[in-house]
């Protein structure tokens, strides 16, 4: 059988974008991946989101993975399982620190129980659950193998017949002045168990909080391992045969299965930025992906980075929607300034992103097309602060972006040409505008030029503001463009109004 995982379709032939850093800047996504791959998580996770995918199927793939993990039942049994694995490798990780061999031998038989158990309790748990993903399927398919082979038979036989004979320990403690004397149980009385009886009522089922039954510490005082050390000389069967077990043994934790439970990760971090933000109302939805534009509809979606940062403050970002269809390919976004437009701008990009990882995105609900590529033009710091250089600077970068760009690309521009006149601006915007639709490209152009909203084949967006003008609304309706409209108000507001001035000159 193909060896599962819950991350690619087709593990040998995994078909990536490649994204440009200056794009994951522009639309705030580090902000966003920081919160998703935070401390705990493995490197692979930021990786992945660094790694968009091109084919719809890929992305179906994912998408299926996501909707199991909405039962929260198989979701805490699969990351309990996840929890179980972490502590396992933890203490694997320590066990060339312990110097005390028979000690070191024990922990390891410890941790080997730990991880045959987690697997059988998983293989159990996930049977007769109903899994509709492709992903998890095959690994069950791929569990249930992996526990009826005779190998994994052994490992937990083994593991259970060495348990069972130090089990059977039983010895006493003398301890008089700062002497300690280790003898045969001898038939007397097992106080640790009386003691257990006597406060079992006041203990109403509470357990200590270990590592999912493994050591807490592989850390033991001189005196214990002393008394180790006479245990072995009293009972040196089962001690014997402790050790050759471990010494007998290798690597005992299955490839695949350490491999499928690195891949969860990052199911189960960016399902945690989406618990965040659920419990504070926002939504998120799977969206339909396209390989080729078949229209653009988007409802309800907001600026994820912005989202984190207004959750922090108790606050909730505004939703806009949009759509394309037809032959509409691209947005033109007008508006007063701090209207939220360059928001807008940046969430419309991140929806096409993260739909493009096989994601939920921050919204109510999505239609997407993939995107072979994603590009942003916004002003960079770095930029010159000559205004024909920065000028060039845009020029070219927009050039070398057009020149490959194909009907699966999307182009977003922010306020680009702001450094030259008015005049030129709208010139050299017209002229981008067209070179984008030849291309059959999707994009946005956020700008102070109303005129370039009004071009054939381009949706006007624009910025709204209250019956207060100096308020903004933060959300965008499709509808004309009509800056002087906004002006208007501004000078009705301040009595600055061609009326008003001139009533004020004949006083």
């Amino acid at each position: 059988m193909r060896l599962p995982s819950v991350l690619w379709r087709e593990a040998e032939r995994r078909i990536t974008v490649q994204p440009d850093a200056a794009m994951i800047s522009d639309l705030n996504l580090e902000r966003v991946f920081a919160e998703i791959a935070g401390p705990g998580s493995s490197e692979s996770v930021d990786h992945l989101l660094r790694t968009p995918l091109l084919h719809s199927e890929d992305v179906e793939y994912r998408r299926e993975v996501f909707q199991d993990l909405s039962s929260l039942a198989l979701r805490a049994q699969l990351e309990a399982f996840s929890r179980s694995m972490s502590n396992i490798r933890q203490q694997l990780s320590e066990l060339p620190t312990v110097r005390h061999t028979v000690l070191r031998c024990r922990l390891r038989l410890d941790v080997l129980h730990a991880y045959c158990q987690t697997v059988l309790t998983l293989r159990q748990g996930l049977d007769g659950v109903v899994l509709e993903s492709r992903g998890l399927a095959a690994w069950r398919d791929y569990l249930n193998i992996y526990v009826a082979r005779a190998e994994f038979g052994e490992l937990v036989s083994g593991c259970e017949e060495v348990l069972a004979g130090l089990g059977e320990i039983r010895y006493s403690m003398r301890i008089d002045d700062h002497r300690i004397v280790i003898g045969a149980a001898s038939g007397a009385p097992d106080y640790a168990a009386a003691v257990e009886r006597v406060f079992e009522p006041f203990l109403r089922g509470w357990a200590p909080a270990g590592l999912d039954g493994i050591p807490w510490s592989t850390s033991v005082h001189p005196v214990e391992e002393r008394v180790l050390d006479e245990l072995v000389q009293i009972f040196p069967r089962p001690f014997r045969r402790m050790i050759e077990h471990s010494e007998s043994g290798g690597e005992f934790m299955d490839p695949v299965i350490d491999r499928v439970d690195d891949e969860l990760q990052f199911y189960f971090s960016y399902l945690h930025l989406v618990d965040k933000l659920s419990a504070r109302g926002l939504e998120f939805c799977l969206p339909e992906v396209t390989d080729s534009f078949d229209s653009i509809r988007v409802q309800g979606a907001y600026d994820l980075a912005l989202a984190l940062k207004c959750v922090d403050e108790g606050e909730v970002p505004v939703a806009n929607d949009y759509h394309l269809s037809g032959s509409e390919r691209i947005i033109v976004v007008t508006g007063p300034n701090q209207g939220g437009k360059s928001t807008f701008a940046r969430m419309f990009g991140q929806v096409a992103y993260l739909a493009a990882l096989g994601c939920p995105v921050p919204a109510r609900r999505a239609r997407i097309m993939l995107a072979d590529g994603i590009h942003t033009h916004f002003e960079r710091r770095e930029e010159s602060s000559d205004a024909a250089g920065k000028l060039q600077s845009e020029l070219t970068a927009i050039n070398e972006t057009l020149k490959y760009s194909t009907d699966r690309t999307i182009i977003i521009l922010n306020e680009s040409f702001s450094s030259t006149t008015t005049v030129d601006a709208q010139h050299i915007g017209e002229k981008v505008l067209r070179k984008i639709s030849e291309r059959k490209s999707i994009a946005i152009f956020v700008t102070f030029l109303d005129e370039l909203s009004g071009l054939d084949g381009v949706v006007s967006m624009v910025a709204g503001i209250g019956d207060d003008p100096t308020l903004r609304t933060f959300r965008l309706e499709r509808k004309p463009a009509d800056g002087r409209a906004y002006a208007v108000a501004l000078a009705d507001q301040f009595d600055l109004s061609y009326d008003a001035i001139v009533g004020r000159v004949a006083r």
